[in-house]
């Protein structure tokens, strides 16, 4: 299981609505960060500090001296909580159930396969494509749709 991983790593910003420059990378071994970034640039990370250097992020950050992006994360846990960001999970699972189940009993939908978590992955069925799967370019028809969507979307918002 993960307990073997070296590292993990989870981009909070789909599921749990983080802004979108937010990720969380956990490391087995606290130094790792620090051999693989460490250049010592004096430019950068002056040794004058009146604090232990070890907590200078610079030398084991992977964008060196920007902002720590994780801390938006912190910040929301704060806010939110534990029980909070279950909710919200719990919420986005039920509407996705409650989606599938609607792709489900609408003709002009069908659903390509079974969901998986939260994905619903669909097919939108104009009137001419419904209950006509016995038309010899359905599926060249079919994958028309998405490309006529997108073009309508674009030219009118």
């Amino acid at each position: 299981g993960i307990e073997t991983a070296n590292s993990i790593i989870i981009n909070p910003h789909k599921l749990l609505a983080a802004p979108q420059q937010c990720s969380i990378l956990f490391v087995k071994d606290e130094n790792i960060l620090h051999e693989c970034h460490s250049k010592g640039a004096e430019y950068l990370f002056q040794k004058d500090k009146y604090y232990d250097q070890w907590y200078d992020p610079g030398d084991k950050y992977l964008q060196c001296g920007r902002k720590c992006d994780v801390f938006k994360f912190w910040l929301m846990w704060k806010a939110k909580g534990s029980s909070g960001f279950a909710k919200h999970v719990d919420s986005i699972m039920d509407v996705a159930e409650y989606f599938e189940r609607q792709v489900l009993i609408r003709p002009e939908f069908q659903l390509v396969s079974k969901r998986q978590y939260i994905n619903v992955c669909f097919w939108y069925l104009p009137r001419y494509l419904q209950k006509k799967k016995d038309v010899m370019d359905y599926s060249m028809q079919l994958h028309k749709v998405a490309a006529q969507i997108k073009a309508v979307m674009v030219k009118h918002g």
